[in-house]
């Protein structure tokens, strides 16, 4: 098959929407993108939709921005 399936379509829009509500500072938004597309990446993987390469490859990446949005929220956060 010729570029990307609808699947892989999918995550790559709730993934874009979450990198431009991080970068507008909607941080409640971003968080909930990232919740959402990491639920979504997982629903898939687990119906076999989506290729195991590309699933490890979104992983990874979603791992990464996990590490990156870490206290990223409109908390204060004390302690320093």
């Amino acid at each position: 098959m010729f570029g990307k399936n609808k699947y892989t379509k999918e995550l790559d829009s709730i993934w874009t929407q979450m990198e431009i509500d991080c970068n507008n500072n909607y941080k409640d938004n971003a968080q909930a993108g990232l919740k959402e597309y990491s639920e979504k990446l997982e629903e898939l993987h687990s119906q076999g939709l989506i290729k195991e390469d590309y699933y490890r490859k979104c992983a990874a990446k979603l791992d990464s921005k996990k590490v990156e949005m870490t206290g990223y929220d409109h908390k204060q956060h004390i302690g320093w």
